[in-house]
């Protein structure tokens, strides 16, 4: 039976997948890899490359959905609290409260696009 569902790809970091992966190391090293046949998904399970997304607005499973909401209010909550730590050590260097604060409302904007 043909999965109906579009998959969110488990990533350490939501919205940064596979692809975004490949960018970077055929910019770093000059050498472009060919994408994985198959990857894990936030619902535990092993589905083909193609039927994943790093999108919101594509990931059509609800524990997929659910499992990336999750994750960015967890990060999201996890960059709060190191701008606060930041904030009483005087911290001067990178990142900035500036940055720190742009990830927070970043991730918290996806957990939004996913309901």
């Amino acid at each position: 039976m043909k999965d109906p569902y579009t998959h969110a790809e488990k990533t350490p970091l939501p919205g940064f997948g596979n692809l975004a992966m490949r960018a970077l190391v055929a910019q770093a090293l000059g050498v472009a890899l060919g994408p994985p046949q198959t990857v894990s998904t936030g619902c535990g399970l092993q589905r083909p490359f193609s039927s994943t997304s790093t999108i919101p607005e594509q990931i059509t499973c609800p524990a997929c959905r659910e499992w990336m909401r999750g994750r960015c209010l967890a990060l999201a909550d996890t960059t709060a609290r190191v701008l606060e730590l930041s904030a009483e050590a005087a911290w001067q260097g990178p990142p900035t409260a500036e940055q720190l604060q742009a990830e927070e409302l970043n991730y918290r904007a996806l957990a939004a696009r996913l309901g």
